[in-house]
């Protein structure tokens, strides 16, 4: 099954997701679970963000 998300629908939903998330974490509402949905949505993210690696 193909879970992935367009990226205009994956724009909305992590805006709605992210205010959502962050009223939850000022009130401490179900934080395990918090972050394991952000952890899904990031997993989920058609743009991934390059990691900048320390070259040192």
């Amino acid at each position: 099954m193909d879970n992935r998300i367009p990226a205009l629908q994956y724009a909305l939903f992590a805006d709605a997701f992210w205010r959502f998330s962050s009223l939850a974490k000022q009130y401490h509402f179900y934080d395990e679970e918090v972050a394991r949905m952000e952890q899904a949505l990031l997993d989920i993210d058609p743009f991934p963000r390059q990691r900048k690696e320390n070259t040192e």
